[in-house]
């Protein structure tokens, strides 16, 4: 039902209820057939709402099922579409705080890397948000990327990279951001 819901539905109303209707059965335990039903829903996706609740959902897919899903996220990070490179970037992470991160480096940095020259706003914040959340388990490694990125990193996933950073890193990023660009 909340399939044909998402696909038919004139409503933009319509498809939150479907994403809520599946976040709090995702959190408990994601079911066998549910990827099959919400990879199509992708294309519908307009908007930055859409997008990250969608996201969250795919999020708890990938933990689960990271055979088929993570492909996909390949896919999409390749895409030209904006909410597809978008929800490439965002699914990555559950947005939990410091249990966020679930996904090595290896496999997000790639992503992160391809859509550090797409000047779209909100692939860029989703860029930053990514960097940022994966800096909380792999510290080291991302302000090493962000050094080696810095002047590639648009304003705005650099600001969302650098949030929460102590103050000699940032400024010395700032620094470094600066002297490269």
């Amino acid at each position: 039902m909340w399939d044909a819901l998402w696909k038919t539905s004139p409503y933009g109303d319509v498809l939150f209820a479907a994403l809520e209707y599946y976040l709090p059965i995702v959190k408990k335990q994601v079911p066998k057939k549910l990827w099959s039903v919400v990879k199509g829903w992708s294309p519908r996706v307009d908007n930055w709402c859409h997008s990250d609740g969608l996201s969250a959902i795919y999020s708890r897919v990938l933990e689960s099922n990271q055979k088929e899903v993570y492909p996909q996220l390949v896919e999409w990070n390749q895409a030209e579409g904006e909410w597809l490179r978008r929800m490439s970037l965002v699914s990555l992470i559950h947005y939990s705080g410091k249990n966020a991160v679930f996904m090595p480096l290896k496999k997000v940095l790639p992503l992160v890397t391809n859509c550090l020259d797409d000047e779209r706003y909100y692939v860029q914040t989703a860029v930053g948000w990514v960097l940022r959340e994966m800096r909380q388990v792999y510290q080291s490694e991302v302000i090493k990327y962000l050094q080696t990125h810095a002047g590639r990193l648009s304003a705005p996933a650099f600001s969302r990279a650098v949030e929460r950073l102590n103050a000699k890193e940032l400024a010395r990023l700032r620094e470094l951001r600066r002297a490269t660009k």
